[in-house]
């Protein structure tokens, strides 16, 4: 598939400001696009396409309280947080290459499920949050940092 054909695909689920924060919107819009990874895009088209149900991503525009759960610029309250001390910061999100989100009528734990069953499925390997302090993440973390070592889907905690 290439990458107009996923884009295209994409936009039929989610709009730019579901993986941008307001003002990453506010200054390149449609144009915001171009930050984020082709292989997460086309691997979130297929999990939506093949799930079918709703996924949130960021919902700010509607007044919801989710805005960085794609991509993270310097400004982001949580990047700013964790580079205070001058460190050295690479989250895939401010790559372009992870997003949180959420399912319709699924849990995370569901969500994580159904995609470690349909790897097959999936254009590229993943990374999924899992477990935070010993317990599940409520919220669904994927991203596609490569590693050649890994699984098709590594499961990995915080």
């Amino acid at each position: 598939m290439s990458e107009a054909d996923i884009l295209r695909g994409i936009k039929d689920y989610f709009a730019i400001h579901e993986f941008v924060d307001k003002t990453t919107f506010d200054r390149h819009g449609e144009r915001a696009w171009q930050f984020i990874c082709p292989r997460l895009l086309h691997t979130i088209l297929v999990i939506r396409d093949e799930i079918d149900k709703p996924i949130t991503i960021n919902n700010w525009k509607w007044g919801g309280g989710f805005s960085q759960r794609g991509l993270r610029t310097n400004v982001s309250h949580i990047v700013s947080k964790k580079t205070d001390a001058g460190k050295l910061y690479l989250s895939a999100h401010c790559m372009g290459k992870a997003i949180d989100f959420d399912v319709k009528g699924m849990t995370a734990p569901e969500v994580r499920e159904w995609i470690q069953d349909n790897e097959d499925l999936l254009p590229y390997k993943v990374r999924l949050e899992n477990n935070m302090n010993g317990k599940p993440i409520n919220w669904v973390h994927l991203d596609v940092y490569y590693l050649e070592r890994n699984p098709k889907i590594k499961l990995f905690d915080v």
